[in-house]
């Protein structure tokens, strides 16, 4: 089943996200808090903002997910499926909304762009989509303190805002962004605790080939453009090739350990 929406750790994110695009979309505030929050993110630094929009990315938020294969697998089906959902969410979006990004609309010399300048389909945002999918799946899904709760929702924001920060997205592309990743992650788990899939099996062993497919290509690929962080995304595919694939061997049924997990002694 769906986490139950009476939990504000499910409505009040979604909720905040709703206000704040109708308040920037009434008082037709989009450019000038760009322009605000652009200027406001020079106090940290490149760097800082290039490597959070890093962990935006669709390839490095699917890596990450590999790990949890055999511990949490209901968290893995619904990443999967969130991911899927917040792809079709942002891509049939963008096939309706053609909105000119920052690069196209302000001279170069009013705001900070780092990284591809791109200058079309700015509205939703994909990486917005992702960050919230993925924390949704982690506040929704597992039981956790609301400290860690409140840090998971504050790294997905800044994923978020970075894309402002790095000059290619308005205000309004991370607030539907982030509404679509947030409904993925509660539709993934409503399916994943419907159907309860296991991972040990002939799925989930696809599933994780595919998955240690994407983290390997992160060793070698170079599609997110910004070289600055090219170190920090090999590190991220090596990380999780290593843990994702120990985790698929201990998650395996081998023949000494069919009966344990039939027994319940082994997760997945």
């Amino acid at each position: 089943m769906a986490p139950a929406l009476r939990s504000p750790w499910v409505w009040l994110p979604p909720a905040i996200g709703l206000a704040l695009l109708a308040l920037v979309l009434a008082s037709g505030a989009n450019r000038a808090a760009f322009l605000a929050l652009n200027h406001a993110g020079k106090a940290l630094g490149p760097l800082f903002w290039l490597h959070l929009t890093m962990l935006g990315d669709g390839a490095v938020a699917l890596a990450l997910v590999l790990p949890c294969i055999r511990r949490v697998p209901h968290c893995f089906w619904a990443a999967l499926a969130a991911a899927v959902f917040a792809a079709l969410w942002t891509q049939v979006t963008k096939q309706f909304v053609d909105m000119p990004r920052p690069l196209s609309v302000l001279a170069p010399d009013q705001f900070f762009q780092a990284g591809p300048a791109y200058r079309r389909v700015s509205f939703p945002s994909g990486h917005a989509a992702a960050a919230f999918a993925m924390a949704g799946i982690w506040t929704m899904g597992v039981a956790g303190s609301a400290l860690r709760r409140t840090l998971l929702l504050l790294l997905a924001s800044l994923v978020s805002l970075s894309r402002i920060m790095v000059g290619v997205h308005w205000p309004v592309d991370i607030l539907w962004g982030m509404l679509g990743g947030w409904l993925g992650a509660w539709l993934g788990l409503g399916l994943s605790g419907r159907w309860a899939w296991p991972t040990a099996g002939a799925g989930g062993l696809v599933a994780g080939l595919v998955l240690l497919g994407v983290a390997a290509s992160l060793l070698v690929s170079r599609h997110i453009g910004i070289p600055a962080v090219l170190t920090t995304q090999r590190l991220i595919g090596l990380a999780c090739l290593l843990w994702g694939g120990w985790e698929m061997v201990r998650m395996w049924p081998w023949p000494a350990g069919r009966r344990r997990i039939e027994e319940g002694e082994v997760d997945g």
